[in-house]
């Protein structure tokens, strides 16, 4: 008999629930456990109309390629979300639109299929100055460890959500009025210095991206280029221990990451390499692409070769996309500007500061690299850069001012 029945009183009361326990990264973004997640509602079937599978069975090599869930509401701590709809794959997993039940705000939600994700570590740490760049996607909270409740899935990004598409979809637009013609140059302009921009500031705090490409670039309703996908990302350490500012050792690999069609000849090449000349030219690569409509290299299927890459104005390259009836023709400048950054060696190469400071029209920069002052050249106003845009993907909107709302 305990202590209680030999008093006669009413047993005690259970101890409190222990309070919600939220930490936050480096950047500030809120960081949740698996243990403040509850399923509340969930779909005996996924949003392609196949079993769900949990578990050891969700693990298969079938289950991870096909999409993991349905329909669903979870409890982060005591906030309801719903999942609404699939999204896209990823190499880290796999992404889909939520919504905030309280407020209705959506956002994309990452379900991260490795236990020891690469690309939540890196989110873990960024710092505050990159996170809240107006180039780069913004991150709503991190959620580790949901296996239990959520697999395959291991953890969850959840960030803002970017309705108006990818990149991508104004270059391979069907629009009978752009099809094959390129984008202006000024809306050019605009966009490669919005990825020049974010990337910069990336390369300040050491992250690599390692797969820039159209379709990891979307378009926010104000017109802004933001960077996504970190998937590839990682971000070097510091060169030393001590206690002032060490400077960052420069990030390299040996890994082939990315995407072929935008890869630098170096990436594929088993030995170390720098990221950030890698990155640098798909920046370039990007460039011809919103010019040409089409890849260059034979790797995503253009007409030219890695090996064409030579000499100072790399005329065997030209040579065959203007000898093709695929391409139109292309600005003597812009050629200049791209071949600044196709250069075989990679240290021939400006970095992303040098393009920066190229953008203001630096006089030291453009001295060194005489040919990205095409870069430096007008962009197109915001009305121009939408009309524009508009013409690719009519259906889209986008904000031009306070309280002003385009379709396009």
């Amino acid at each position: 008999m305990d202590a209680m029945d030999v008093d006669g009183g009413a047993p005690p009361a259970p101890p409190p629930m222990p309070p919600l326990v939220r930490t936050v990264s480096q950047g500030g973004i809120p960081v949740y456990r698996g243990s403040d997640v509850t399923v509340t509602e969930r779909s005996e079937r996924t949003f392609e109309n196949l079993p769900i599978r949990t578990g050891d069975a969700a693990m298969s090599g079938e289950s991870l390629s096909r999409v993991w869930y349905g329909p669903m509401v979870i409890n982060i701590g005591s906030e309801p979300w719903k999942v609404e709809k699939f999204l896209s794959y990823g190499g880290e997993g796999q992404t889909y639109l939520v919504k905030r039940i309280d407020t209705g705000e959506q956002y994309a939600a990452k379900f991260c299929s490795k236990k020891d994700s690469m690309e939540v570590r890196l989110v873990e740490e960024l710092p505050r100055q990159l996170v809240a760049h107006e180039n780069f996607i913004k991150f709503e909270m991190i959620v580790l460890d949901v296996f239990p409740v959520l697999s395959p899935a291991h953890h969850i990004i959840i960030m803002e959500h970017i309705p108006n598409g990818e990149l991508f979809d104004v270059l391979a637009s069907p629009e009978p009025s752009v099809v094959g013609r390129p984008i202006s140059e000024g809306t050019s302009r605009r966009i490669l210095r919005d990825i020049i921009s974010g990337m910069a500031e990336c390369y300040r705090f050491g992250v690599t991206h390692r797969d820039l490409k159209p379709e990891n670039l979307l378009i926010n309703e104000q017109g802004r280029i933001v960077i996504i996908d970190m998937g590839h990302a990682k971000r070097s350490r510091p060169a030393s221990d001590a206690p002032e500012a060490p400077a960052l050792a420069r990030t390299t690999t040996a890994n082939p990451y990315g995407t072929p069609a935008f890869n630098a000849p170096e990436v594929c090449g088993g030995k170390s390499y720098d990221c950030e000349m890698a990155d640098v030219w798909s920046v370039a690569t990007i460039a011809f692409y919103l010019h040409g409509k089409l890849p260059a290299f034979v790797a995503g299927g253009g007409v030219a070769d890695w090996r064409d890459v030579s000499g100072a104005d790399n005329e065997t390259l030209w040579r065959k996309i203007n000898d093709s009836s695929y391409y139109p023709k292309f600005p003597d400048d812009l050629v200049k500007f791209i071949n600044t950054m196709w250069r075989t060696v990679p240290t021939d190469r400006p970095t992303f500061n040098h393009l920066e400071k190229a953008i203001s029209g630096d006089a030291e920069t453009l001295c060194q690299f005489p040919d990205l002052e095409w870069l430096a050249k007008p962009v197109n106003d915001v009305d121009e850069f939408i009309d524009e845009l508009s013409r690719s993907c009519p259906s889209r909107t986008f904000r031009r001012a306070a309280g002003r709302v385009t379709r396009w």
